[in-house]
């Protein structure tokens, strides 16, 4: 322990990687935290319609995550080697995916909203407000996927405060808009739609300004981020479709276990919503660490250092364990001062305990393994068995214990969680199991 703690360079370096990623996680779960707390003081069905629909959010937005984690992946490399019309390069191709993906769920939202609430609840008020709701929002599809390609381009060339502080523009926005539209002009579920849609292009905005006016060295002539030929698409796809399509399958099928927990009732499912929004604020860390891990693995294995690499996951993957753990205990203490927040039943209140004792118990599971899949194994192009090994846990046990435990059995909802819980610690064996073999560490330009 005392040599793990004796690399001063790595955890200097870390650090100033990742203290930026943990407030703008912060700030990124605190939005939803706050539309949350707004939006549940108009009642169940105004929290639950919003949050059901923003499961369509959460597709596009993971799928979002799997193309600039690939392109991430490259650029990071780029920049250890110092190669930036590389960069320039990977940030076009990712920009013009990015966009394509927000027009399909755009024109999806336009032409059948109804469709996509009736696969989340069977309510019929809780579907008329979810379809007001993406109605107004989902124009903010096409600026979060500018912003998404931007942002993970600044990180992974370790400008990682940059997007801390459009975000922190974009929090108290959306605070403010809300108070305005939900409260003051009784817009409700429709106000905190304008208020997140004003937010986000105020972040587009700010973040801009900020890269012009810094002239940061990802701008370039606009023909440069197009500037790619057939080799270089091919490479690029090489690696990202297999974390593109992981993306997608976990997320369809993250939102598939939402549609099961339709047949617990709306009560259960709004404890489903404020469980995932809290628990959201308490794997800030290890998204963070991970984060960080994964823009210096790309830089170092740009470089060619292997060895290096391959001492720095290790020394990521204790830090996680260590600080996972801190947050499941901070949890459990804060826990019911939080759930007393929300203006909900009594009822939903319990189930939201229960559930949050679980996550509590969870983090270290769920924070390890995303250190390892997105910090360590995609870091060098292991993209292949992360797709695999993210698909096989979330559909072979995920999604079954979410039907078993809330169609077939009837079981109490925490139950049904706890169950579709157990998919973290299987799937953190196996991504263990594959860091240690270290076959991921390798550079790919």
């Amino acid at each position: 322990m005392k040599n793990f703690f004796s690399d001063k360079v790595f955890f200097k370096n870390l650090f100033l990687l990742i203290i930026p990623i943990i407030f703008q996680e912060l700030l990124n779960s605190s939005v939803n935290l706050v539309d949350n707390f707004m939006i549940g003081q108009l009642g169940e069905v105004a929290i639950t319609s919003v949050g059901l629909a923003n499961q369509i959010f959460f597709v596009f937005n993971l799928i979002l995550f799997g193309i600039n984690s690939g392109a991430a992946v490259f650029v990071g490399q780029f920049f250890g080697k110092g190669d930036f019309g590389g960069i320039h390069k990977v940030i076009g191709l990712g920009v013009i995916l990015s966009l394509l993906n927000a027009t399909l769920f755009v024109t999806a939202i336009i032409f059948a909203p109804e469709f996509l609430m009736s696969l989340y609840s069977k309510d019929p008020a809780v579907i008329a407000e979810g379809i007001n709701y993406l109605q107004i929002i989902c124009p903010a599809y096409f600026v979060i996927a500018f912003v998404m390609a931007i942002n993970a381009s600044l990180k992974a060339i370790r400008k990682t405060h940059y997007p801390m502080i459009t975000t922190f523009i974009a929090l108290v926005t959306n605070v403010i808009l809300n108070y305005l539209f939900i409260f003051k002009l009784g817009y409700g579920v429709k106000g905190a739609a304008m208020a997140t849609l004003c937010a986000r292009c105020v972040e587009l905005t700010s973040q801009l300004i900020i890269i012009f006016g810094k002239k940061l060295p990802i701008i370039t002539n606009v023909k440069n981020y197009f500037n790619f030929n057939k080799s270089f698409v091919l490479a690029y796809f090489d690696v990202c479709t297999p974390i593109i399509l992981n993306e997608v399958f976990w997320s369809i099928g993250i939102s598939v276990c939402n549609m099961a927990y339709k047949f617990s009732g709306t009560d259960a499912q709004s404890a489903v919503q404020i469980t995932g929004t809290i628990q959201n604020l308490f794997t800030v860390m290890g998204v963070a660490i991970g984060g960080g891990c994964g823009i210096m693995l790309s830089n170092v294995l740009g470089c060619g250092d292997i060895e290096k690499a391959k001492d720095y996951s290790k020394k990521c993957m204790i830090i996680t364990v260590i600080m996972s753990s801190i947050m499941g205990v901070i949890l459990l203490i804060l826990s019911p001062f939080i759930v007393d927040l929300f203006n909900v039943k009594d009822l939903v209140k319990d189930y939201t305990h229960k559930m949050l004792m679980i996550v509590a118990f969870g983090l270290i599971f769920k924070t390890y393994n995303y250190t390892t899949i997105v910090g360590i194994l995609r870091s060098g192009g292991d993209t292949k068995y992360t797709a695999i090994l993210d698909f096989a846990s979330v559909w072979f046990i995920g999604i079954p214990m979410a039907f078993l435990g809330a169609y077939v059995l009837n079981l109490p909802i925490y139950v049904t969680y706890a169950m579709v819980y157990s998919e973290e610690i299987i799937k953190g064996f196996f991504s263990s199991a594959r860091v240690r073999k270290n076959k991921w560490a390798k550079s790919l330009v």
